[in-house]
């Protein structure tokens, strides 16, 4: 007699080999090192002196709205920018009502204020272009104000580009997390993602995005995802589609990230991200969803054990199992300690899954920045 009860907690043990499915996806990408040298165009100079690589001019767009706190910390890494190479940066300022323009240009660096946001555009696509308007470089790199740069990323990130004849670049950040459920959600989900990740799908992450003026300007840019809430996925469908050549990297060391600030914005960003990305992930998006569900099990083991449906052993089993999935991923998102919580995180994500997609179906859509998305 078929024992349901065993073979539905029996799905935890999918963790270990999904875990290992998405960390091998994560690794097969190139990563992007500071020290593999720069190369670029040599400056004309004495032929006594060491010559110079010098480097396309690059112009660094930051959409923010009501972002005073993150460009604290953005902007002296931006100031702090060792570029061989003409360098702007603008700061937009999407109808902040905190002093994101006035701190902008406390560092002396370009603003350019938006009033209002046009009928059919979102706000973050419709920044983005806006400061795509009024750049002047050869190359653009769109990056969140939540976002601190290394002095010689984007440098280096240029100098790739140019190196493998790219049309851009993106890249996945080291992620600086506050508190176990933030470290625990985000491992979960990234997780997730890279398990139903195919080698043959465009991914972006608009938290890092390289691209060269002239491909972005044939592409549309971001006007061409104006009223898409995952707008970077969007953007890499978009510019795949166009047969143009921007692979994602790893670029832990090229940048870090801070995503949330507090358990009430972390919520808010994965209601976004998780009813959002499915709409790109295809058939990916199952293997995501079965992962995040067998790393939720063993809370079902739990319960089937306090209702003596299941003997002890049961718990220790599958919560192994999740923390096996979860273990490789979890250096990437703060202490690994944090790892032996993983069941809680995989509630979280899918608790955020389940309300946004219900959110959407139901058309109350999803606030995000105080915007509906």
């Amino acid at each position: 007699m078929v024992n349901w009860d065993q073979l539905t907690t029996a799905v935890a043990f999918l963790s270990p080999i999904l875990g290992w499915l998405a960390e091998r996806r994560y690794r097969q990408m190139p990563q992007l090192r500071l020290n593999s040298g720069l190369h670029g165009v040599d400056a004309e100079i004495g032929d006594n002196k060491p010559r110079t690589p010098v480097l396309p001019s690059l112009s660094i767009i930051v959409p923010a709205r009501n972002e005073a706190v993150n460009l604290r910390r953005l902007l002296p890494s931006l100031c702090r920018l060792d570029y061989p190479g003409r360098l702007e940066v603008i700061v937009v300022d999407d109808n902040s009502s905190d002093e994101t323009r006035t701190i902008a240009r406390e560092y002396g660096l370009r603003v350019l204020t938006l009033d209002g946001l046009p009928e059919g555009w979102l706000g973050k696509p419709h920044a983005c272009h806006q400061g795509s308007a009024v750049a002047s470089g050869e190359w653009l790199l769109f990056t969140d104000a939540d976002t601190v740069h290394a002095p010689m990323g984007p440098a280096q990130a240029v100098s790739h580009a140019l190196n493998n004849q790219l049309d851009g670049l993106t890249c996945h950040l080291q992620h600086n997390t506050k508190g176990w459920l933030d470290s625990l959600t985000l491992t979960t989900a990234y997780a997730g993602l890279f398990a139903g990740l195919s080698t043959e799908q465009p991914a972006m992450n608009g938290q890092y995005i390289l691209l060269r003026r002239d491909v972005y300007a044939r592409s549309g840019g971001f006007a061409a995802v104006r009223h898409e809430m995952m707008d970077d996925l969007a953007l890499g469908f978009h510019l795949h589609d166009l047969k143009y050549h921007v692979p994602m990297l790893r670029g832990e060391d090229v940048a870090e990230v801070a995503m949330y600030q507090s358990s009430a914005q972390l919520w808010r960003g994965m209601l976004r991200i998780s009813a959002g990305s499915l709409r790109w992930s295809g058939s990916g998006s199952l293997v995501t969803m079965l992962l995040i569900t067998a790393l939720m099990t063993p809370l079902l083991a739990v319960r089937l054990v306090l209702a003596r449906r299941l003997s002890p052993h049961w718990i220790w089993l599958t919560w192994g199992s999740a923390v096996a999935g979860l273990w490789p991923w979890s250096k990437r998102f703060g202490p690994q300690r944090h790892v032996i919580l993983a069941p809680f995180g995989a509630l979280f994500v899918q608790a955020a899954a389940v309300w946004g997609l219900l959110s959407r179906l139901a058309g109350r859509g999803i606030i995000w920045k105080g915007r509906s998305v």
